[in-house]
């Protein structure tokens, strides 16, 4: 199913970008949209969860795990436990900062965000939480 919808916004991307105007963007933003986790009552099955989380896995580079890690936040609805998991896969400190700060208002369970940052500073707190 997943590799169904990569292909289909792929498609629709491509059309898109050969559109001309104010009507392509229009189409773009709207797609955005829909790309993001909506009305989240149910957090990502451990199944979906381990496919994402070998993904990230694979790539090269903590900035490059930032990126699907947190465009991976605001489609899916993750959990502050597993958020945590993909952090492990990040070795440099700052990019775990930021990574967290771009996920935390997407998270299923932001209530329980104290377990996952209570090993950072005030000043690293303050900052993953400014934006709330």
């Amino acid at each position: 199913m997943a590799i169904f919808h990569k292909f289909v916004v792929n498609n629709l991307v491509e059309n898109i970008l050969n559109m001309k105007g104010i009507l392509g963007l229009v189409t773009l933003f709207a797609m955005s949209f829909s790309l993001q986790a909506a009305d989240c009552e149910t957090a990502t099955s451990e199944e979906r969860f381990t496919s994402l989380y070998e993904t990230v896995q694979l790539k090269q580079g903590d900035q490059q795990k930032y990126i699907l890690i947190t465009a991976y936040a605001k489609r899916e609805c993750i959990t502050v436990d597993q958020l945590s998991n993909f952090l492990e896969l990040i070795d440099e400190h700052k990019i775990k900062i930021s990574t967290i700060q771009a996920a935390y208002n997407h998270l299923f369970d932001v209530e329980n965000i104290d377990q996952l940052i209570a090993d950072f500073t005030e000043h690293e707190k303050f900052v993953i939480q400014k934006n709330k």
